[in-house]
């Protein structure tokens, strides 16, 4: 799951909720709301750890490099109609 996907799938807790109910109101990624206000966000180990690693590749000039190039080749492709008639299929 992506940084971005991650936050659609997020929980919305009351901090009322979240005081009478911590372990249901507080699963995945949650958001902390205080009437209409957001007070924080509620990530797991998981979701907090994937998001970490998200960030972490993102900050790397080469891994964004590296993204660069593949999207540069990507209309460097082969026709799956001539892969299909190249293979007989």
């Amino acid at each position: 799951m992506t940084s971005l996907s991650i936050l659609a799938n997020e929980h919305i807790s009351s901090i009322r909720d979240i005081q009478k109910h911590p372990s249901r109101a507080l699963r995945g990624i949650t958001r902390v709301m205080r009437g209409s206000k957001t007070m924080g966000f509620f990530f797991s180990n998981e979701h907090f750890e994937d998001l970490m690693e998200s960030i972490e590749a993102l900050s790397s000039k080469n891994y964004l490099a590296r993204i660069a190039k593949a999207r540069r080749s990507k209309s460097k492709g082969i026709p799956l109609a001539k892969l299909a008639a190249k293979y007989g299929l």
